[in-house]
């Protein structure tokens, strides 16, 4: 998608991605954006596979698994790999999330075989050294403790476990001490035959590059991976939903100076029509410098430093998370402050000069973050994998402009309902 002036005044308008897309004789879905006036692309490797995939021995696996990727292949060594990318001035890197990992290279337009090359490289012919593994173990475990050391960033996994109890979306991706010392190498090769098929493979790039190139290339070094087995896709798993178990409030001692809380909702998936009003109601409420929490919260009572909303759509579900950190003194009135801007919410549609600031802001967020090759890159890889084709820009902007303050107090009276919330606190011991 890229901008042009608006002829009519102020503003822009969307000119069409074009998208260029085929699929190899194995299953590997190839899309690729080509953008001539950069000088740089993004190619990604998207698997289908997660921490909602993982038994409950293997939790903590797929992120494990992204990490042994890097540390050899039978032709590179770690430096290697590195040295491969970075040391054409380029950046290597991967993510794992609760239903998709990806790998990503991002470099100058002219290495682009070599990106190509490295990832399927990597993708394939990982050593999964023993030795290695064993060390693994130990990065990860200081890892989790880094984690336990930053409370806003344990807060949120706390807080999903509390709300969605024993669902697999409700682990942590990382693990835990216990089952990550346990790995063992036949215990990877398990689940990467599981998962790790071509059926649930997406290779996405963006940037300045010749399609039928990209093509080639993808093809020359995954065209001909077949599966390691004939095993069963995985069984399908129930939407997740607040746990009937879970406490309305649950107030964990640390050793933190702050209270730090997070109110957990369940939210919509990516595959329901709400989902664009979600976003605006996010932003309305918390998701921005004019939204309620903030300016009640913050800039009204100077309860916060930090205080915000965001919405975590999944396939078959999703949360929408209220968070801030702010004095154990101030605990129960910012608690106060956030339960009285719901219960607005819940009584009456909001105002639409507010409505339509709210749609205005997160239009131009949509717009601004594809300004990148490794976010233009990233929306196509994971809508084609996930959605199995990629949203236009035009109609996600016009989604946007549809959702009305009636629509914003409908999915306000279903997502914020007293009984569908779980209050979770990180307090100073």
């Amino acid at each position: 998608m890229y901008l042009t002036p608006h002829t009519q005044g102020a503003g822009y308008t969307l000119c069409p991605m074009n998208l260029h897309q085929t699929t190899l004789s194995n299953g590997i879905r190839v899309v690729a954006e080509p953008i001539p006036t950069v000088q740089s692309l993004t190619v990604s490797l998207w698997i289908r596979a997660g921490s909602r995939d993982e038994l409950p021995h293997q939790h903590g696996i797929a992120h494990f698994l992204e990490h042994m990727l890097f540390k050899g292949t039978q032709a590179r060594s770690a430096t290697q790999i590195a040295q491969e990318i970075e040391g054409r001035g380029g950046i290597l890197n991967a993510s794992t999330g609760k239903e998709l990992t990806f790998y990503y290279a991002r470099m100058l337009a002219e290495h682009m075989p070599i990106a190509v090359e490295v990832l399927s490289d990597l993708f394939l012919n990982a050593r999964l050294d023993p030795q290695d593994i064993e060390l693994e173990k130990g990065v990860i475990l200081e890892e989790m403790r880094m984690i336990e050391d930053t409370p806003d960033e344990i807060l949120h996994d706390r807080a999903t476990e509390v709300h969605w109890g024993a669902h697999p979306l409700a682990r942590r991706i990382i693990g835990t001490p216990e089952t990550v010392s346990a790995f063992t190498r036949e215990a990877i090769l398990a689940f990467t035959r599981a998962h790790y098929r071509p059926e649930r493979v997406v290779v996405a790039a963006a940037g300045n590059l010749d399609p039928d190139a990209l093509f080639r290339e993808v093809d020359r070094w995954l065209g001909s991976w077949r599966p390691d087995s004939d095993a069963d896709p995985p069984a399908a798993q129930p939407p997740p939903t607040r746990d009937p178990n879970a406490p309305a409030r649950l107030l964990e001692p640390r050793e933190v100076e702050q209270t730090h809380f997070a109110l957990v909702m369940d939210g919509v998936s990516f595959f329901d029509e709400r989902r664009y009003a979600q976003a605006v109601l996010n932003t309305l409420l918390g998701g921005s410098m004019f939204s309620r929490l903030w300016q009640e919260v913050r800039e009204k009572r100077g309860l916060a430093y930090e205080i915000g909303s965001y919405a975590a759509p999944m396939s078959d579900g999703g949360l929408f998370v209220i968070y801030g950190g702010v004095a154990p003194s101030a605990f129960e009135q910012a608690v106060q402050v956030i339960e009285a801007e719901l219960q607005k919410l819940i009584d009456a549609p909001p105002d639409g000069s507010e409505v339509e600031s709210a749609r205005n802001l997160l239009k131009g967020n949509r717009v601004l973050a594809l300004e990148s090759t490794q976010s233009r890159a990233e929306l196509i890889g994971s809508e084609t994998l996930m959605r199995g084709a990629v949203t236009p820009m035009e109609e996600i902007i016009a989604q946007i402009d549809a959702v009305t303050p009636e629509r914003l107090h409908a999915l306000a009276q279903q997502l914020f309902a007293p009984e569908r919330r779980t209050l979770v606190a990180l307090t100073p011991a």
